[in-house]
């Protein structure tokens, strides 16, 4: 294994790491915000979401989520795929992670901070 090869790993596990421990910690606050909102429907997401600290809360929740399914899939393409189909399906998992949260994090700050 080349030294750059083992240094990509030792980062990827490393952010693996933090992203887990980021879902693990921020699951707890966002089950409890959606609890107290979710009895007053679709408003009372929406009004939580729609304050600062609601939509910071949830998008760095959303984040950590993301980027750690995003990591999971990758290794399940390194492990299974090899050359142009590795390349092409580590590609399609940035993009496809990529879109997924850019759409979520647009609604969220268009609610929040842009009304």
């Amino acid at each position: 294994m080349s030294a750059s090869t083992q240094n990509h790993s030792v980062a990827h596990q490393k952010i693996h790491t933090w992203t887990g421990w980021g879902v693990i910690i921020g699951l707890i606050p966002v089950i409890w915000s959606v609890a107290h909102a979710v009895p007053n429907g679709v408003e009372g997401l929406e009004l939580w979401l729609s304050t600062p600290v609601g939509a910071i809360g949830f998008l760095a929740f959303f984040t950590a989520a993301v980027w750690y399914c995003k990591l999971e899939m990758d290794e399940v393409i390194m492990d299974y795929f090899g050359g142009g189909l590795r390349r092409f399906g580590l590609l399609k998992n940035k993009l496809v992670a990529f879109i997924l949260w850019a759409a979520v994090a647009f609604a969220v700050i268009k609610l929040a901070f842009l009304g």
